[in-house]
């Protein structure tokens, strides 16, 4: 049976090459993986590219934006500050996506889903965690018009120009026959998340929280 957490602040930083001291993260992430009772735990190095890859084996860093699994005992953790951590999980095959603006757009969330299901997933479900809310991603005009072009489901308003990134990839991943639940917790609102937005705009310490998933 799967299971999944999305961390917040109180579990300290999980983001490498923010500021922070490479120990104190290598700590935190140490402790996470302990208080799981994980056999092995599972980062990327994520760059918003459609790159997926399978875990397997003791702790490692992939270079991608989505890792899966069927190994028991393996976590798979998903770092953010403000982009929609994504949880898949079924009875034998779990999985977790990097999905910012680029990646709803490259379709790492469709090519994530189709590589658990050639690995067997049957039946999966999806959780949207804790990421930055409709009325807080504001971009550019131009940028807000072109994107829902492509990506209707993204759109709110044209005086707001703000995207609805988890309202998009909920559409995507229900297009794909997956139930879909969006936790709705913003972080740029929730000061007990970390937010690249809101640390940029405020000049806070910058941090990153993850979702993880384990069979």
């Amino acid at each position: 049976m799967a299971g999944y957490l999305f961390t917040s602040r109180a579990w300290g930083n999980l983001g490498l090459d923010i500021g922070d001291v490479d120990s104190l993260v290598f700590r935190n992430r140490q402790n996470l993986k302990s208080a799981l009772s994980l056999d092995s735990l599972h980062f990327m190095r994520q760059t918003h590219s459609d790159t997926v890859m399978v875990a397997a084996g003791e702790d490692s860093v992939f270079d991608c934006d989505a890792l899966i699994t069927s190994d028991k005992g393996t976590g798979l953790a998903v770092l953010v500050g403000d982009c929609l951590p994504i949880i898949v999980t079924s009875s034998s095959v779990v999985g977790v996506i990097h999905a910012g603006r680029k990646g709803m757009m490259n379709g790492i969330v469709q090519k994530t889903i189709a590589q658990m299901r050639e690995l067997g997933g049957k039946d999966l479900v999806a959780t949207i965690g804790p990421s930055i809310c409709r009325d807080c991603y504001e971009v550019s005009p131009q940028m807000y018009q072109e994107i829902i072009q492509n990506f209707p489901s993204a759109a709110t308003n044209d005086e707001i120009h703000a995207l609805d990134l988890a309202a998009e990839v909920k559409n995507q991943l229900t297009k794909m026959g997956i139930r879909t639940e969006v936790l709705g917790a913003c972080t740029r609102e929730n000061n007990e998340y970390f937010s690249h937005r809101r640390s940029t705009q405020k000049q806070e310490t910058q941090g990153r929280q993850v979702g993880v998933v384990f069979l």
